[in-house]
């Protein structure tokens, strides 16, 4: 019989230390899809992981090799809101007291079961009563294979279509691309994210903080965006960019975000978190090929956790001629196409030189309809739209 799965929002890796459990957390965990076990050498270490990542949990050992109530001291003065399990038996008194202290923590006794360990996770994984309804905000990625691949525009659109709908929702979308953003450009309104706060501790980044940062757009967006700089790259903190995000989606129905291409410390992590992730790709080889590296890249990055969705964009209107095919582009890329966008040029440019969305600028063009299409699908998590045609056996 297969377990009961956990109702945990979104991909859960456990950060483990745990000498002598390691393995029976693996097998508790062997039949939820949605959570990985990652061990380390120390608690220090496992600690450090689970702050980096959004959706990590620090699951602890008492096996009387470390300081368990030193350990959890430095939880509730560095990452008070992360999630954590203690396992063992005859926990210390004081280390008791600092579980209760910890509003996300619980004790689990050895044997581990299954049942006990979605019990736990279903507990820790819960956000508090304050926040309860407003942290289920859905994030999406959106990054490109190649320059100019389409992935603002793309994640611009996303971000108007879903901030229209009948539900009127709220959105923010985020432009992580510090070197070559443009959702800020392609709005034409200011980047107003300072890049040092990123370099500072991630206990300082909160709802007021990231008000202060954020741009609102006339036409219902909310964007937070960075002017474009190399000066502090090195200096930006992953937990510092997890927590923005965890804010982010905590303040708003659903959080785009404009992802670069080029690798950081907080990739894994980022893609890892999200909901969605979408590489976009034009019809060519050379960029079918980025694609498939670029798919394989988030793969690895998150060990296999994400799924990336391909989205071949500027698909031509043309039915014959020296076209790649939608078959050929499957097979190129090694994995099926999730959607196609057609190729609007005259509806992309009215959209930029106005600082607009495509559909504000171009009303039922297309493009956008192709983008509400993947939106529906998105939403609904369903298999890829694009279903090629099956291949005629050779003779």
């Amino acid at each position: 019989m297969s377990a009961t799965p956990l109702q945990a929002t979104g991909p859960v890796r456990l950060h483990v230390f745990a000498p002598g459990g390691h393995e029976a957390l693996v097998a508790a965990s062997a039949n939820l899809p949605t959570v990985t076990v990652t061990s380390h050498v120390s608690p220090g270490a496992a600690l450090e992981a689970a702050q980096a990542e959004r959706g990590g949990v620090l699951v602890l050992e008492n096996a009387g090799t470390f300081d368990l109530v030193e350990l959890l001291i430095r939880v509730s003065e560095t990452a008070s809101s992360l999630p954590g399990i203690v396992i063992g038996e005859n926990i210390p008194i004081l280390a008791v007291k600092r579980l209760m202290s910890l509003q996300r923590w619980d004790m689990l006794p050895p044997p581990i079961a299954p049942a006990s360990l979605i019990e736990a996770l279903e507990l820790v994984c819960k956000q508090d009563s304050s926040g309860a309804d407003s942290a289920s905000g859905k994030c999406w990625t959106v990054t490109s294979s190649v320059g100019g691949a389409g992935a603002t525009l793309v994640a611009v659109e996303l971000a108007y279509q879903l901030s229209q709908r009948e539900t009127r929702g709220k959105v923010c979308l985020i432009d992580l691309d510090f070197f070559d953003g443009a959702c800020a450009s392609y709005l034409n309104c200011p980047a107003n994210l300072n890049q040092s706060a990123l370099t500072q501790s991630a206990d300082r980044i909160d709802e007021a903080l990231l008000q202060a940062f954020i741009t609102h757009h006339k036409n219902g967006i909310d964007l937070l965006a960075a002017p474009r700089s190399h000066r502090l790259w090195n200096a930006i903190k992953p937990e510092s960019i997890l927590k923005m995000l965890e804010v982010a989606c905590s303040l708003y129905d659903h959080v785009i975000v404009d992802l670069p291409r080029w690798p950081s410390p907080w990739m894994a992590s980022v893609v890892t978190g999200a909901d969605e992730n979408i590489v976009m790709s034009e019809l060519t080889v050379p960029a079918l090929h980025a694609a498939r590296s670029r798919a394989e890249d988030l793969e690895d990055a998150s060990e296999g956790i994400v799924q990336p969705r391909i989205v071949l964009n500027r698909m031509s209107k043309k039915l014959f001629g020296g076209t790649v095919t939608v078959a050929q582009a499957e097979e190129a890329i090694g994995r099926p196409v999730f959607a196609t966008i057609v190729s609007e040029w005259e509806a992309a440019l009215a959209a930029v030189n106005f600082g607009q969305a495509v559909s504000e600028a171009k009303p039922g063009n297309r493009l956008t309809k192709d983008i509400s299409r993947l939106i529906d699908l998105l939403e609904a998590g369903n298999d890829p739209m694009v279903q090629s045609p099956p291949r005629k056996k050779k003779a």
